[in-house]
């Protein structure tokens, strides 16, 4: 697919705030034609990954659930519906950084043993910014909850959903919570529920 690929020429940097920056990014497209984008980035990466996206499960009661939170993000306005996340900090590998979001949000605490999955690095909203992250899948214990360790800034609430209908189980938290869901979150959801629409 080499005949798609096009180059960066240049980066120049047009507005630098605390956390984000815009760029006016000058490129050659796959014709070779010089051509201009806007985009944004973030000012704290140090590696090549922004982030972490949690896929915890945990069994109770006999059943497995998936661990979500929920909380007010202010460039949508509205509640959100998403998986424990958060940003890699400083030099912490990312899987560390995952471990260290999943007890500061949600109270469990985990180690490197305990998780099944990591993804490469996966671009969130590649037309706007160059902004990415890693899924991370842990399989936790239930006995291993402790108290929240929020950061000043953050008020996160958390939910169980069961894994045998998550599709419609997120549908109806949605609903009842009058927010939206993150774009992660209701792509697995929808995933796992797919073949059911087929029928």
């Amino acid at each position: 697919m080499s005949h798609l690929r096009g180059s960066i020429k240049k980066i120049d940097e047009a507005l630098s705030l605390k956390w984000i920056k815009l760029n006016k990014i000058t490129y050659i497209d796959c014709k070779g034609n010089e051509r201009f984008w806007e985009s944004a980035s973030r000012t704290t990466k140090k590696g090549d990954t922004d982030g972490v996206d949690i896929l915890a499960t945990v069994k109770k009661d006999g059943k497995k659930y998936l661990i979500v939170v929920v909380q007010y993000r202010v460039p949508v306005d509205n509640l959100v519906i998403e998986f424990p996340a958060g940003l890699v900090d400083n030099d912490e590998n990312f899987v560390n950084s995952a471990i260290r979001e999943l007890k500061e949000e949600t109270g469990y605490r985990t180690t490197p043993d305990k998780v099944l999955l990591t993804s490469p690095i996966l671009p969130l909203e590649c037309g706007m910014s160059c902004a990415n992250a890693r899924m991370v899948v842990i399989d936790l214990e239930e006995t291993i909850c402790e108290e929240q360790e929020l950061e000043g800034s953050e008020n996160i609430d958390i939910f169980y959903l069961p894994m045998d209908n998550l599709f419609n189980e997120l549908e109806e938290l949605r609903k009842k919570l009058n927010c939206v869901v993150s774009v992660q979150l209701y792509t697995f959801a929808l995933g796992l529920n797919f073949n059911n629409f087929l029928k």
